[in-house]
């Protein structure tokens, strides 16, 4: 008979961080549609203007994209 690895507790944690991560997305969404102004982005190639939105967005994927890779390899040592 296999074992459950699923306690009361950690259901209980792991729905409570998918809540904060819910509400933490939904703030940096916020912020990031109330800033539509456009913004020179000096870059290794060069400077491009977009709007603020763009980049705010885009620099949020790369940091989740980075923590969850970092969580990952954390979690296999």
């Amino acid at each position: 008979m296999a074992r459950s690895t699923s306690t009361p507790d950690g259901d209980a944690r792991e729905r409570s961080r998918r809540i904060a991560m819910a509400i933490l997305a939904a703030v940096a969404l916020l912020f990031a549609v109330l800033n539509f102004a456009s913004v020179s982005v000096h870059l290794l190639f060069g400077t491009v203007t977009m709007p603020l939105v763009v980049v705010i967005v885009a620099c949020l994927l790369i940091g989740g994209l980075i923590g969850a890779y970092l969580g990952r390899r954390g979690r296999r040592r």
